[in-house]
């Protein structure tokens, strides 16, 4: 009984895939004319890749090294270090800007 199902549930999901394939299969293309035209930003986008600081002007780093993880090109690279108190932040910070795609 259970594999019936789930062979009812996969034509169920093909169908529903080939529908959707079928639906845009058949729009006008949007192009996009880059150098002169930009999309615009999300509204909570900085486009700033630097070390945000506190109030007190400490960075707030923690240097955990998600963003260079995240970074699709891997243009950022950092080194971590701990202060006496404990708290990491990073010794060192670069962003490539020549590979950076941002």
């Amino acid at each position: 009984m259970g594999t019936i199902k789930n062979l009812v549930e996969g034509i169920i999901g093909l169908a529903k895939g080939l529908a959707t394939t079928l639906k845009i299969l058949f729009r006008k293309p949007v192009t996009e004319q880059y150098p002169e035209y930009k999309r615009s930003l999300p509204a909570r986008s900085r486009a700033v890749i630097v070390l945000t600081r506190d109030p007190d002007g400490e960075e707030r780093c923690v240097a955990c090294y998600l963003c260079s993880a995240v970074c699709p090109v891997s243009c950022i690279s950092m080194q971590s270090a701990e202060r006496a108190d404990g708290r990491r932040y990073p010794r060192w910070f670069r962003i490539n800007f020549a590979r950076c795609i941002y």
